[in-house]
């Protein structure tokens, strides 16, 4: 067998040994909750406490847990969706304010077949809004912690934004966006660059001088030998029709929904006599781009689809 399909299944394994060893540490909270006197016998003040300090469990399980156990005392189906298999706590833990005996039908299926980005989305969206005021606070290293409440469309805007400019985090999405503005709509900036203009071009008109005097002795510089860069109308073409996401196709057949760092690749490589057509150009995000290279170069074209336009 491959080895990729062996720690494939390996890791399947693991994850249903993980959900396991979930559901069991959540009856047995259940258990020491139900228990007279477990946490004076054991001398620790709180259950918080005891999962922390006790047995090793982070803040963050441990509030997980023991919200998912207060909850499951009204909805008992939150237990038997995690000892299925098919959840974690951590998943079910974000539909714990949104859950009743009425759609608990609804929210348990929602945190088994999405993920978990899309279901705190989805919990967001039902769940009662209370506006905050925005705050800096000191964040360590001389840095400043900002938070505010952004706009479902701001957030796709910073995100696309993101994207384009191909940069790792938000935080940079901001900088070079509040520095770009602010170059432009300066007043002081403003005026500084058109004291340089102004020194520029008089400098310009006494080099033209210079080297229209020294233009017969110098020798012609030796070509540089690049490859030439892709029509703009071609750019666009395979943008418009790939709309910015990778064509890559994985093992499961789904399409990469990447659109970070994507690159426009050759199907069929210059070197092999390979054309700048919209018909051999395809998007691909960096990762899947560098793996065609170093892995697929040969069988490539396999693993990437072309959009229909």
């Amino acid at each position: 067998m491959q080895t990729h399909l062996i720690i494939h299944q390996k890791l399947v394994l693991a994850v249903k040994s993980l959900r396991k060893n979930e559901a069991q540490i959540l009856e047995l909270i259940g258990l020491a909750d139900q228990t007279r006197d477990f946490l004076m016998l054991m001398q620790y003040p709180s259950l918080f406490s005891y999962c922390v300090k006790g047995i090793g469990l982070t803040e963050a399980e441990t509030c997980n847990f023991l919200a998912l156990h207060k909850k499951s005392k009204e909805i008992p189906a939150l237990t038997e969706a995690i000892q299925s298999g098919e959840v974690s706590v951590s998943k079910l833990r974000h539909v714990c304010p949104v859950i009743n005996q009425d759609n608990q039908n609804h929210w348990i299926e929602k945190a088994k077949s999405e993920t978990n980005k899309k279901l705190i989305d989805e919990v967001a969206k039902v769940s009662p809004y209370t506006k905050k005021r925005e705050a800096i606070k000191p964040a360590g290293e001389g840095m400043k912690r900002l938070s505010l409440d952004v706009s479902p469309e701001l957030m796709e805007t910073l995100l696309r934004l993101q994207e384009v400019l191909k940069l790792d985090n938000l935080t940079q999405v901001i900088e070079v966006a509040a520095n770009e503005t602010l170059e432009r709509k300066d007043p002081v900036k403003k005026a500084e660059r058109a004291e340089a203009r102004a020194k520029k071009k008089e400098t310009v008109k006494e080099n033209e001088k210079n080297c229209s005097e020294n233009m017969a002795s110098e020798t012609e510089p030796v070509a540089r030998q690049e490859r030439k860069k892709l029509p703009m109308h071609l750019v666009h073409a395979v943008n418009r029709r790939d709309r910015g996401q990778c064509c890559y196709y994985g093992m499961r057949n789904n399409r990469c929904d990447s659109r970070y760092r994507v690159e426009i690749h050759h199907m069929e490589p210059i070197s092999r006599g390979g054309k700048d057509t919209i018909e051999n150009l395809v998007t691909l995000c960096h990762d899947h781009h560098k793996l065609i290279h170093e892995t697929f170069f040969s069988q490539g074209r396999s693993w990437i689809r072309t959009i229909k336009s």
